[in-house]
């Protein structure tokens, strides 16, 4: 899949392991190459959801049209899709405010 990115900061930390790091913090940076990864891998949008490792879900409310998966605990890569073959990664965040 074709991936966009929100963010300078958010693409550089999807191409080295040391920016990621440093943006997100060593674990989180780690997972967040990783889904990074997943995301590329997936051919087409619907397939990210047989992903069950990834609780891919749906945002509601004024998050509605994005979607998030799990980094780490209350982490979440939230994305949107731009079409079935492209998403926009938008933001690694504590959506739940913890």
């Amino acid at each position: 899949m074709k991936l966009r990115y929100a963010s300078r900061r958010l693409r550089e930390a999807s191409l080295s392991i040391d920016a990621a790091t440093k943006a997100f913090g060593r674990q989180a940076g780690r997972k967040y190459i990783h889904r990074i990864g997943q995301i590329r891998a997936s051919p087409r949008f619907h397939n990210l959801y047989d992903l069950r490792s990834l609780r891919f879900h749906p945002l509601a409310g004024s998050r509605k049209g994005q979607y998030a998966m799990n980094i780490t605990g209350n982490f979440r890569l939230v994305l949107e899709k731009v079409t079935e073959e492209e998403v926009r990664i938008t933001n690694v965040e504590d959506y739940h405010g913890n």
